[in-house]
């Protein structure tokens, strides 16, 4: 046997195992599904499947319906070494075609998808008698020609939709008043109102009783753009005199009809053109945000500078809540436990975002991981006030722990109340290190969207290339007390190498372990964790290090709460209110403020439909000073009531190298 031929059977025993190995695995998986199915509700198990052991919604069915399909028939599976695309044909066809298909394997044959779809064709066509096979086909032809036609009206109809309203744009408020009495824009608008009709149907539903962001208003409204051309009700301010939903003016007519017909519509208002945003809009343009377990105020100074206006930030903890009314005068802190607030009212307040790390302690693998048993858990609670403020998107932030498998059940169970809900909800993690925070702190995030805007959610980018090191975070910190060594200390930081699980060197500069509240002495493993990376974790040093405390053999500096805060990416002049330990807890369940920022502003494109220039935003620079509007809220009353209204805007300038 040539070196050829050798290779050749090498790889093809190397091949046959793998797939052998593969088709065990398969089929082991279908066997335990099927145990789960012996003892919970199918429903709960497809939630457990997707949450728990993350099996995409595509495979789901196959291997639940395995049992009552291919069950009885795993030897012949295993000995076909049968992958994963031919079974869940196998699963999803009817009896009689996959009797023949495993009949086929019984005797060697080669099975693929095509053979599966060939075969059940066959036994379907031969059912039928000449003359019904005949006109079935023919059926099949007539549809055919039917949806290539109508794919052809629709394609001339968006071609001479687009062209009509991009001769109106053109115009200018004068030439739109003349076009309005124009008989041949008239008649072209009546043409393209019958052509609508054949494609779309008739509607008599008011616009006003269909939800502003879902696919029937759109229609809809680009229905009733077109009756008010007909009609003359165009080319006139007066005419949208007293309309408070839709349309307020002329360019809002004739932009429905050319997103209808598919051509892009340039932004309007604070975003000029096509380009990317660089800095927050205008007060107008906020979004309103209720925040839930909103503590020190981490993702709330994140979601402030992605565009956030808090109607509400909800903080149990007295201290806490105490931080963010010292910081922001101007917020509505409100010191209440939420499972005993009624969040009912604020759905008449069109809230545009619910968000909040609810308590980690239940799932922090620093703790004992009592899930929903843990008497802090607040993740169900959080679903009945998302169900009750029905806001426009979700943001939910928790540790890695809540996905482990013991608290699979729990999780589906808060996606199965929020999809009754109406929210179609993704599960992502996210890294503080790729936005430039200086420490490993990976995090969870339930982000859920309202179905008529399903789709139009990104995750933020990553910024690997912004990667800081614990060195650079706090070299002015650890030198204003004096200690000569912290310049040396800061070098060894930044230089030090990192490498992934595999020893490959990923980059230069060691990054902080991820800052936890702490009580008494800290782990052995956290604590040389911490050590190996020049921080001794144990305490809480109230000043940074002096020459005289570093002569001390073997000495490694602690963090101060500022320290501390910095690496939870709050701004230096974030005043922390209470005592030491609890400056240290608030501090330790932050979320680092550009970590939230980077998800809000994710969440603000997605509602509002624009684009940022993402480094522009996070990282401004020197872009000089900046005015932002927050509003003036009622400071005397411990809730905003629901439908009052708000005084005037309190505008204050923020540095773009302080809070920015």
């Amino acid at each position: 046997m040539n070196s050829k031929s050798e290779a050749l059977a090498a790889a093809k025993k190397r091949i046959t195992d793998l797939q052998s190995q593969m088709t065990a695995k398969i089929l082991a998986i279908a066997a335990e599904v099927e145990k789960l199915m012996d003892v919970t509700p199918e429903r709960e198990v497809r939630d457990f499947l997707r949450v728990t052991c993350n099996l995409p919604s595509s495979e789901l069915g196959t291997y639940m319906g395995f049992g009552r399909t291919l069950k009885g028939s795993e030897a012949l599976l295993q000995k076909a070494r049968v992958t994963f695309p031919v079974l869940k044909a196998l699963v999803a066809a009817d009896a009689e075609t996959r009797q023949e298909i495993v009949e086929r394997m019984d005797i060697g044959a080669r099975i693929d998808t095509k053979e599966i779809a060939v075969v059940r064709k066959r036994l379907t066509e031969a059912k039928l008698t000449p003359e019904a096979l005949m006109a079935q086909k023919n059926v099949r032809l007539v549809a055919a020609a039917a949806r290539k036609r109508s794919a052809d009206t629709a394609a001339l109809f968006r071609e001479k939709l687009a062209s009509f309203a991009l001769h109106l744009r053109k115009m200018n408020a004068s030439d739109l008043a003349l076009a309005s009495l124009s008989e041949t824009v008239r008649n072209d608008a009546l043409e393209l109102r019958e052509q609508f009709t054949d494609i779309f149907g008739t509607s008599r539903r008011s616009l006003n009783k269909i939800n502003l962001n879902s696919p029937a208003f759109r229609v809809a409204a680009a229905n009733d753009a077109l009756k008010r051309i007909c009609e003359g009700r165009f080319g006139n301010s007066s005419h949208y005199a007293g309309v408070k939903k839709w349309p307020a003016s002329d360019s809002q007519i004739i932009d429905v009809l050319l997103l209808l017909s598919g051509h892009p519509v340039p932004r309007r208002g604070w975003v000029r053109g096509r380009n990317a945003i660089t800095e927050l809009p205008p007060h107008r343009y906020r979004l309103k945000a209720i925040e839930l377990c909103a503590g020190a105020g981490g993702m709330s100074i994140g979601l402030e500078r992605a565009g956030f206006e808090h109607v509400a930030l909800f903080e149990y903890n007295a201290d806490a809540a105490a931080t963010l009314r010292q910081n922001r005068p101007d917020w509505n802190v409100v010191e209440a436990d939420i499972t005993k607030v009624d969040f009912k009212p604020y759905r008449r307040m069109d809230i545009d975002l619910v968000a909040g790390g609810v308590p980690c302690q239940p799932y922090s693998s620093e703790g004992d991981q009592l899930g929903q048993e843990d008497e802090r858990d607040l993740l169900l609670e959080s679903s009945r006030v998302i169900a009750e403020v029905k806001p426009k998107m979700f943001i939910i932030e928790n540790v890695e722990g809540l996905l482990h498998a013991k608290h699979g059940d729990h999780v589906a169970e808060f996606l199965r109340r929020v999809a009754k809900a109406g929210y179609q909800t993704e599960i992502n993690r996210i890294r503080a290190e790729d936005y430039g925070v200086a420490q490993e702190r990976h995090r969870i995030l339930l982000i859920g969207i309202r179905r008529e805007l399903a789709g139009s959610f990104r995750m933020p980018p990553r910024f690997p290339e912004r990667r800081s090191n614990l060195g650079d975070a706090l070299l002015d910190l650890m030198s204003e007390n004096g200690w000569t060594g912290a310049r040396e200390w800061a070098r060894q930081r930044r230089d030090c190498p990192v490498f992934d699980r595999q020893g490959n060197l990923i980059a230069h500069g060691v990054l902080a372990s991820t800052v936890v509240t702490r009580r008494g002495t800290p782990r052995t493993k956290e604590a040389a964790r911490w050590g190996s990376k020049g921080i001794n974790i144990g305490g809480l040093p109230a000043a940074a290090p002096t020459d005289a405390e570093a002569s001390k053999p073997g000495y490694l500096p602690g963090l101060t709460a500022r320290m501390r805060a910095r690496l939870q990416n709050f701004p230096d002049d974030w005043k922390f209110h209470g005592g030491k330990q609890s400056v240290a807890d608030q501090i330790g369940n932050a979320v680092p403020a550009r970590l939230a920022q980077a998800v809000g502003l994710a969440a603000f494109a997605a509602i509002r439909g624009v684009s940022f220039d993402w480094e522009a935003m996070l990282w401004p620079g020197d872009r000089g000073r900046l005015q932002m509007t927050t509003p003036a809220l009622y400071l005397d009353q411990p809730q905003l009531a629901p439908g009052r209204k708000k005084p005037e805007q309190n505008v204050r300038t923020v540095e773009s190298a302080g809070d920015w």
